[in-house]
């Protein structure tokens, strides 16, 4: 169960709160800063030259939000979350910019030459190359970008490892390798996650889940969460997110196409074009998120769904819940309109009642099948 210690409020609620109505009105701030600063950037283009205008997207755009993005940081600490020093979370930050600029700029200006190439149609590869990077970068997360900014070990072997191996094992999922995943260095939020595609599935089990509870209930809520994560698996939901992802790209190189007729000074095909390809990127695909957001949410109900059935333990399900939102400090009933215009999960209290009308789904049925005459 969440720590008795906090009282009248073991799920830390009012704490919750607090951290996510911060949380909600910095991220808006720096969204709005980093919109101007990018529609800045893409009136002066012209001005500022090729080379000024990649500037401006590589190098100004980063900075402007790097003051909300310390402000984050703080904010994390302050509420007990987050375990970095100041100069470990400058390096995560720069490692971030590092992954960014080595995958963004090539892409950008392998678009820019489609632009030359196929001046009329160039949106219809630029959309197929954008589908083909992001499966390739599902692929490669566990293998290349992940280690970047967490360790990792293969799992030791003990009654966890047996339970969580059994558990994998009833999916009839292959996994490459169960690991894992050293969240402790730097936050005390807790999580798990199957990630990659095919060769490279692997599980990582973070090593903050389940603090405070003892051995038993660690194992036995561990498992359960890891059940919701392979459930994902077992629907497909990676070649179900690709295929939603394939329309979001479609809405965001659609905006690039129409800000680069408008608003590229040079035409496209130029590096003062970039600036413009962001802006209708962007907005293109902001304006299909929430959409994105509403199917997401359906799959995790669904995984959800699968891990209460595949091990029958809805209670436990619905306090290992409790645990991760206590440990997290998620609030279990956000703003209803922002959560449904940007969350990826469902509300931690729907998630939570469900787990529980599932149990008592299962206890009701079995008390009629004892009680029913034959």
């Amino acid at each position: 169960m969440p720590d008795p210690r906090n009282g009248d409020d073991p799920l830390r609620q009012a704490q919750a709160r607090r951290y996510g109505r911060a949380r909600r009105r910095l991220g808006a701030a720096d969204s709005a800063v980093s919109l101007v600063a990018l529609i800045a950037v893409v009136a002066a283009a012209g001005s500022l030259g090729g080379w000024g205008s990649l500037a401006g997207l590589v190098v100004v755009l980063p900075l402007v939000s790097l003051p909300f993005g310390y402000v984050g940081y703080r904010l994390s600490r302050a509420n007990g979350l987050s375990r970095q020093t100041v100069g470990g979370w400058a390096v995560d930050r720069a490692k971030g910019w590092a992954v960014g600029v080595v995958i963004g700029l090539p892409a950008g200006l392998m678009l820019l030459w489609l632009q030359q190439e196929l001046p009329d149609t160039w949106p219809l590869p630029a959309w197929l190359g954008a589908l083909i990077l992001s499966a390739l970068l599902a692929l490669a997360f566990p293998v290349l970008l992940l280690p970047i900014f967490l360790r990792s070990e293969p799992m030791p072997d003990g009654e966890l490892a047996t339970a969580l191996r059994a558990t994998i094992a009833a999916t009839g999922i292959h996994v490459r390798e169960l690991r894992l995943l050293h969240l402790g260095d730097k936050t005390t939020a807790a999580n798990a996650m199957v990630a990659g595609i095919g060769p490279t599935l692997k599980v990582y089990v973070g090593d903050t889940l389940s603090d405070g509870a003892d051995g038993a209930e660690r194992i036995a809520e561990t498992r359960l969460v890891l059940a919701h994560e392979l459930g994902h698996h077992v629907h497909r939901d990676t070649v179900r997110l690709l295929g939603w992802a394939a329309v979001s790209l479609a809405f965001g190189v659609t905006g690039a196409w129409i800000a680069v007729a408008a608003l590229a000074p040079d035409g496209g095909g130029h590096l003062t074009a970039l600036p413009a390809i962001a802006l209708g990127l962007t907005i293109g695909s902001g304006i299909v998120s929430p959409a994105g957001a509403w199917y997401s949410r359906r799959r995790e109900r669904a995984a959800d769904d699968y891990a209460v059935g595949m091990t029958g333990e809805g209670e436990r399900y619905a306090v290992a819940l409790e645990r991760l939102a206590a440990q997290n400090l998620s609030e279990l009933e956000p703003p209803h309109l922002y959560h449904a215009l940007t969350s990826s999960h469902p509300m931690p209290c729907e998630r939570i009642s469900a787990a529980r009308a599932t149990r008592q789904a299962v206890q009701d049925y079995t008390q009629g099948e004892r009680t029913s005459p034959r």
